[in-house]
């Protein structure tokens, strides 16, 4: 990063303008993107008057209109992003001239949930920062800002595990801080600025469509009914409501009464603008889909129950829709939007690509799939049934579906898309024969809560065909995988996903260190690679490129592939299997059992020499248990 960073600003209204002068104090080269205020920035520069920094600042950064017109300024070791976010202005696209790939932070200072996925898609090989900020501040006209005594931002890296794994990506994040604070900013980082987005959607979700929707402020809202207290109230509960679902449970029910406490402290004062009512009456579109779509959507798939924000949203979004079609003086007639109707909305079935963030270009193609298949639905399997991939329903193959859509392939799906999903816990153990290492956890394995779940999933009867196991487990039972057999699991990456196709590269890749940590950590005699595309992964970290065709082979890998290395341990073994995806078309069953095999007779080897002529480590009651419930499950299945 150059010794003085170079930053372009996207948006320099009332808060962007902020951060160009704070940046600028740090001595930053800052290029600020203007649109309605271009001519008098052009001019006159902007003047800041701010109870908390000075009141008549005067400051003149490099102005240009787009940042394709900035490209001249750079290369930008940052762009920093300060406009409304809305998913029709595709934003990403945008800024795209003014970001080297590869190079180039792109931090997002904007409101609301999900607001990441668009510049994740576009730039999946970028440092992003997430950014939630509190900065009363008003552009009362074109390059003259107005700012009271408070700013606070709150800043994260995105993903979250991004700075651990990324050394460029905490160094941006690091380098920004400092400037940050060299500036005057009240600035501070948080490992999971996500739960920080779900904070200040108590005040978004609230105020914000009520404000708009009322035309009021908040205390002039407060003032018109006994009831309106009760229904910011109530909206603000179905947030906390959401944020504890999502395992937020620092969100709680005292901080929404807090922040409505406040409010109500403020009665009899002139009270608080919020971006939405100033958008209205101005004539803007409003930032509805981040603010209310995505967190209604969320909430759907978590089954939590927020008829408020379903009708605030649904009010809001015709109410964006009004002020963006309707004819001054007139109402809507409802044929201006008949093509908004074709396209549906963030919010609504999930199709929207700006939400799923589907990501063709870097589309993991590669053999394996991730830990379970690719069917969402828990259902029986037959032999003479093969599953096929639908993401709606686990169908047989002789289903009178078009054969297109049964081969439709996934691509990629940011981790909000299944962040309501709870993690998958490792079994691991200190000292094992060795590790089992899935690609991630699929929908039915982290519903489910254990390991390969799906029933579609070959692992645990490959397991035992192989001789791994002299006994045909259960998903339920991979929490024993330790006591009984000296084995144990774990993914490279650590987020659910419909199947591997819905990761990145770059996060499967930024998996290895973590995994390379784990087996230093635990010791194991070998790692299993369950998968093709978990050791290209694991080949593109530590050699910067693709594996080669002569490089490439199932079974155990050269020495030099130890994992875990570190002075006075040599590492782990490595072997690489198939993957034990039921749906794979690329390995016939057989052809699977042909490459376990000898990782299950080492496995099995091992054990005996360890542990006796058993190779098994416990016996008992609990052991007969699982050895009878799947036999009672091949009957059924047969």
């Amino acid at each position: 990063m150059a010794t003085v960073p170079k930053v372009l600003l996207h948006g320099s209204g009332a808060i962007g303008t902020i951060y160009v002068y704070l940046l600028q104090k740090a001595g930053c080269h800052v290029t600020a993107v203007c649109r309605s205020n271009y001519e008098a920035a052009t001019a006159h520069g902007f003047v800041i008057d701010s109870e908390l920094y000075g009141k008549g600042i005067r400051i003149r950064p490099s102005i240009v209109r787009t940042p394709a017109e900035a490209v001249g300024n750079g290369p930008y070791d940052y762009v920093i992003v300060c406009t409304k976010a809305l998913p029709e202005a595709k934003t990403a696209e945008t800024i795209a001239p003014a970001v080297t790939e590869r190079t180039t932070c792109i931090v997002l200072i904007q409101n609301g949930i999900g607001i990441e996925d668009e510049y994740a898609e576009r730039f999946p090989d970028n440092p992003l920062v997430s950014c939630v900020v509190y900065l009363p501040t008003t552009q009362v006209e074109p390059g003259r800002i107005e700012m009271a005594n408070f700013e606070l931002l709150e800043v994260g890296t995105f993903p979250a595990s991004a700075y651990n794994s990324h050394a460029n990506v905490k160094e941006a994040a690091d380098t920004l801080l400092a400037k940050l604070k060299e500036g005057g900013s009240n600035v501070n980082f948080y490992s999971d600025i996500q739960e920080k987005r779900w904070n200040k959607l108590l005040l978004n979700a609230s105020w914000n469509p009520i404000c708009a929707l009322t035309l009021s402020r908040d205390v002039a809202f407060l003032a018109s009914s006994a009831a309106g207290e009760k229904l910011v109230s109530d909206v603000m509960q179905e947030v906390v409501a959401i944020s504890q679902a999502l395992g937020y449970t620092a969100i709680t029910p005292a901080m929404a009464e807090d922040q409505m406490t406040r409010a109500t402290d403020r009665k009899g004062g002139r009270g608080i603008e919020p971006s939405m009512l100033v958008d209205v009456l101005n004539g803007r579109r409003m930032e509805v889909e981040f603010i209310l779509g995505v967190p209604v959507k969320v909430a759907k798939s978590l089954g939590v129950d927020v008829p408020r924000m379903e009708t605030l949203y649904a009010i809001s979004k015709a109410l964006d829709e009004a002020t963006a079609l309707r004819q001054p003086g007139k109402s809507l007639t409802g044929d201006e939007v008949v093509k908004h109707e074709q396209k549906p909305s963030v919010a609504e079935d999930g199709k929207n690509a700006a939400f799923r963030g589907h990501l063709e270009r870097f589309q993991y193609s590669s053999s394996n799939t991730n830990a379970e298949g690719t069917s969402t639905i828990p259902q029986r399997v037959t032999r003479k049934r093969p599953l096929v991939d639908n993401d709606d329903d686990a169908k047989p193959a002789t289903s009178a579906a078009p054969a297109e859509k049964r081969r439709q392939s996934s691509r990629y799906a940011p981790p909000s898309t299944y962040a309501h999903l709870p993690k998958l816990t490792d079994i691991l153990e200190p000292n094992l024969v060795c590790i089992f290492v899935g690609t991630n956890p699929g929908i039915r394995t982290a519903t489910a809560g254990h390991a390969y779940a799906h029933p579609s999933n070959l692992f645990w009867k490959l397991l035992h065909s192989s001789g791994c196991t002299d006994v045909r487990l259960r998903p339920e039972d991979d929490v024993n995988l330790p006591l009984w057999f000296a084995m144990g699991n774990t993914n490279i990456v650590e987020r659910p996903s419909k199947d591997a196709a819905q990761l990145s590269k770059t996060e499967m890749a930024a998996g290895t260190p973590i995994l390379e940590e784990k087996v230093r950590r635990y010791r194991p005699e070998a790692v299993c690679i369950v998968g093709k595309g978990i050791w290209e992964a694991v080949w593109r970290w530590r050699y910067k490129r693709e594996i080669k065709k002569g490089e490439w082979k199932y079974g155990w890998q050269d020495d030099k592939e130890r994992m875990g290395k570190e002075d006075g341990w040599e590492g782990a073994r490595v072997y690489v299997t198939t993957s034990s995806s039921g749906v794979s078309a690329s390995t016939r069953p057989a052809e699977k059992e042909e490459v376990w095999r000898p990782f299950g007779e080492w496995v099995c080897g091992r054990r005996k020499e360890r542990y006796g002529s058993k190779g098994r480590l416990a016996e008992g009651m609990f052991m007969r248990e699982a050895v009878s419930a799947v036999e009672r499950d091949d009957q059924a299945i047969a």
